[in-house]
C-alpha cells in the first residue's frame, strides 16, 4: 500500500485536537516536513509553520480531503530563504516571509539548510536575551552576539571555543 504521510499527520493532529489534555496544537517542519506541516495545518485547521517547505496552493486540490487556498491562507506560514529551490515548488499561500541567504552563489543547496535559516531569523529578529547558536558564527559567518549586561562569559567560553 502506498502511504500519503499527510493523511497520517492530519489524523494525528485531529486526534490531539480532540484530546482534552492538549489545548494549543501547532505543527512545524523543515523541507518536506514543512510541506507536510502546512498540509496538516490546513486540513486540521491548526497553525502550521514551514521552513523551506514546498508549497501546496495548487497541488492542495489533489489531496484527500482537498486543501483550499482559503485554508492555506488562514492556517499556514512558510519561511522562504532566497535562492532555496524547494519552496519554489507550487504557488505560495499569502502568509510567507522571505529571508536572506548568504551562502556562496555556487552553493546549490546552501540556502536549504535549516540551521542557516534559523541563524538568519535569529540574526535579523534578535535573540531577546536567549543564547545565540554557536554555529551561526563558526559555520555561517554571522557576527558574535553582544554579551548581555552583567554577563562576563565570552562567546568563545559559551561555545567551548576557548
Amino acid at each position: 500500500d502506498k502511504i500519503s504521510f499527510y493523511r497520517l499527520t492530519t489524523q494525528f493532529a485531529n486526534y490531539l485536537k480532540n484530546d482534552t489534555e492538549f489545548n494549543d496544537i501547532q505543527v512545524t517542519g523543515h523541507s518536506l516536513g514543512g510541506g507536510l506541516a502546512m498540509i496538516t495545518g490546513a486540513q486540521a485547521s491548526i497553525p502550521a509553520v514551514g521552513v523551506s517547505g514546498p508549497n501546496a496552493l495548487i497541488s492542495g486540490r489533489s489531496f484527500d480531503p482537498p486543501v483550499t487556498s482559503e485554508q492555506m491562507n488562514q492556517y499556514t506560514f512558510n519561511i522562504v530563504p532566497r535562492r532555496d529551490i524547494v519552496p519554489m515548488l507550487d504557488d505560495k499561500a499569502d502568509q510567507f516571509q522571505y529571508i536572506r541567504c548568504e551562502s556562496a552563489m555556487n552553493d546549490f543547496v546552501g540556502c536549504h539548510f535549516s540551521k542557516r535559516s534559523l541563524c538568519e531569523v535569529q540574526y535579523t529578529c534578535g535573540t531577546n536575551g536567549r543564547p545565540a547558536i554557536c554555529e551561526c558564527v563558526t559555520e555561517y559567518g554571522y557576527p558574535k552576539p553582544t554579551p548581555i549586561n552583567g554577563t562576563d562569559r565570552t562567546f568563545e567560553a559559551a561555545c567551548g571555543l576557548s
